[in-house]
């Protein structure tokens, strides 16, 4: 019986279903970001201590096909400092940047989303309430008298939807600050590994 009231209560409600949208939206993303990172981040630390060596002892074809046989955005951009170490620091910058800017438009793709529904899912969900409340006191009024069992299903759709918003929105903002973080300290990494790796060929 209950389960058959909560099915009613959710297909008669507009926002609980734009909640339930978002809410799967949001996993979808949680977890093709978190794949994402666990696939293309590999341990920096490891990356450049494999790679130190090679270069060190000037072996650039060595340095270039371990490059090569790595995943994400620090082999491509370290790749891309060997290949081009020989240019001009002003030529090489430019493109280490633009090559770093890029990397972080890729790993930022879809992160947009996230904050989006962390931040509008509580108003949503806010709107439910007050839509909740009206019909609560629409069903009052019509009734004209009665006990609670009048308002009870207005009153219900106002709490669960006030729930629904921030069940939405608590783990896209948790995830969306965490990546934004991971990304952040990506970009750092890069920057160093970059420096590091031109350190060593110059020297």
């Amino acid at each position: 019986m209950h389960d058959v009231e909560w099915m009613s209560l959710l297909l008669s409600s507009p926002t609980l279903i734009v909640l339930l949208f978002c809410s799967i939206i949001s996993v979808i993303f949680i977890l093709e970001r978190g794949l994402y990172y666990l696939l293309n981040l590999p341990n920096t630390e490891k990356f450049i201590q494999a790679i130190k060596p090679l270069i060190r002892e000037k072996d650039i074809p060595a340095a270039l096909s371990y490059c090569e046989k790595q995943r994400g955005p620090m082999a491509r951009v370290v790749y891309a400092t060997i290949e081009n170490s020989k240019e001009s620091l002003e030529s090489l910058t430019n493109l280490l940047s633009s090559l770093v800017k890029k990397e972080e438009v890729l790993l930022e793709r879809f992160l947009g989303i996230l904050g989006t529904l962390g931040n509008t899912a509580p108003f949503i969900g806010l709107l439910g309430t007050v839509i909740g409340i009206i019909k609560a006191f629409q069903a009052l009024s019509a009734a004209g008298s009665g006990g609670p069992n009048v308002v009870a299903a207005g009153i219900a759709e106002a709490l669960i939807a006030t729930a629904a918003g921030l069940i939405v929105a608590i783990p896209a903002v948790i995830f969306y600050n965490y990546y934004v973080s991971r990304v952040r300290q990506t970009i750092t990494d890069i920057e160093a590994a970059v420096e590091q790796v031109l350190f060593f060929i110059k020297k």
